[in-house]
């Protein structure tokens, strides 16, 4: 990482271009607003003033993304350049929005990371997943507390068996996680984004704890959260 700028300036540059992508066109404004704490503190960390530290951390934050989705150390260069000119110029309007989302579409499809064979939790249920791993680096650098994700389980299972499902917790850490990231309850991302980041956190817990639901309860998880997302969006 730059020796000018913090890692954690650096991380949270790397959460928010996630973030970013995240956001629906039409939310922008409201993004911008929602995050403009979490832009002053990854700023101030490195002692700088927003603009300019955007200028140089989102370059290093675009190399990281795609050396992740690529898996490797020496990521495609015109990929990268490609990336960072989307995201320098997303937040100015809806359609360069859309041209960033793009991008990291196109980023987030590369086989390093979406094959399933070579996902980040592949032996702990990122076979089920249903997306390319478009939310594993984020989960990792956006250091969520899994301790409460713990917590959440547990009083679930204080429920009657009848009442009790797993995407209750989940869910609600998701929402809790990006509230703690962006430092505003201000919604601004897409709610299927929230679904599937959801799974993915849970799936980071179930590896750092060494355990791992039975495969049938991680099916029964991603089909219930598919169903939840289409009835939403009729």
């Amino acid at each position: 990482m730059s020796k000018n700028i913090p890692a954690g300036s650096i991380k949270k540059a790397i959460s928010y271009l996630y973030l970013l992508a995240f956001c629906p066109p039409s939310k922008l404004a409201e993004f911008k607003a929602s995050t403009q704490s979490m832009r002053k503190t990854m700023a101030e960390q490195a002692r700088m003033k927003e603009a300019a530290f955007m200028k140089i951390a989102v370059p290093e934050a675009c190399q990281y993304i795609v050396a992740f989705h690529q898996a490797t150390r020496e990521p495609d260069k015109v990929l990268v350049e490609e990336l960072v000119e989307t995201a320098l110029s997303a937040e100015k309007n809806e359609k360069n929005l859309r041209t960033y989302k793009d991008k990291m579409n196109q980023v987030v499809t590369l086989p390093g990371r979406a094959k399933l064979e070579n996902r980040l939790h592949r032996n702990k249920g990122c076979k089920y997943c249903v997306t390319p791993c478009r939310y594993g680096y984020f989960t990792l650098v956006s250091d969520p507390k899994l301790k409460e994700l713990q917590e959440l389980f547990e009083g679930e299972a204080m429920r009657p068996a009848g009442e009790q499902t797993p995407l209750r917790p989940a869910y609600a850490f998701a929402i809790s996680h990006l509230t703690g990231v962006t430092g505003s309850e201000r919604g601004m991302i897409a709610f299927p984004h929230v679904v599937n980041l959801a799974y993915c956190l849970m799936l980071l817990g179930m590896a750092k704890s060494r355990m791992a639901l039975p495969e049938r309860e991680l099916v029964i998880f991603q089909g219930g959260s598919r169903e939840f997302v289409r009835r939403l969006m009729k």
